[in-house]
């Protein structure tokens, strides 16, 4: 686990059973390499609402919360509570289809937020896979609540590739996701070589079985 950056952020890891997952973690506004903006005008609502990249339109990127959740048609790239500017307690980022991504910088936005406490806190949870497409233990972070702008930066290493990101204020700390951006895209990942031992087994006591029962088989070359 990388040691976090910002002095106002705690950073608890949970390393039981599994490697540490290589998340980086600061605070402020600090563009990656190949990022892309998520385009959030469209006026959905619901449960989940998706946005497109900019550079690669085919990219859908999955907003999901336990909270009705609204795109204002406004122009502005943001996820806020519907009806607007209802706090929000949660948010989850992900890429339709099981896809993955390496890097996320986004702005919990709390404004005027009427029912917000300035200084409190909240917490992201990552969850990502190692360079073999294996889960890693979430690596959870805790941000300090400021008035405003409050852009955070998730960078990911060695291979790290992230499955989602969730945004948790229990107190409904912020009114609304601002300018989220993205990169480092990845199809779903194939599973390290180990893990095809099992399936190889099953396959393999198939044929046997059919074999025994006088049925035959050929393996396709």
């Amino acid at each position: 686990m990388k040691a976090n950056k910002s002095r106002i952020f705690l950073v608890a890891c949970f390393c039981v059973g599994m490697a540490q997952a290589d998340v980086v973690f600061t605070t402020g506004n600090h563009p990656q390499p190949g990022e892309a903006n998520v385009l959030l005008n469209s006026g959905g609502f619901g449960m989940t609402v998706t946005g497109t990249t900019n550079s690669l339109p085919g990219v859908v990127v999955d907003f999901t919360s336990t909270e009705l959740e609204l795109e204002p048609s406004s122009g502005q790239a943001r996820v806020s509570g519907d009806p607007e500017h209802t706090p929000l307690t949660d948010m989850t980022i992900s890429l339709a289809g099981g896809a993955t991504y390496s890097d996320l910088i986004f702005n919990p936005f709390i404004g005027g937020c009427h029912a917000c406490v300035k200084g409190g806190t909240g917490t992201v949870t990552v969850d990502a896979l190692d360079s073999h497409g294996v889960a890693e233990m979430p690596s959870v972070f805790t941000y300090t609540i400021g008035n405003g702008n409050n852009f955070l930066t998730i960078t990911t290493t060695n291979g790290e590739k992230i499955v989602s990101t969730q945004i948790q204020d229990a107190g409904g700390s912020f009114d609304d996701l601002r300018q989220p951006r993205i990169s480092g895209f990845g199809a779903t990942p194939v599973p390290e070589p180990s893990n095809y031992v099992p399936i190889m087994g099953l396959a393999l006591g198939a044929i046997a079985l059919l074999r025994r029962s006088g049925k035959r088989y050929s393996i396709p070359s």
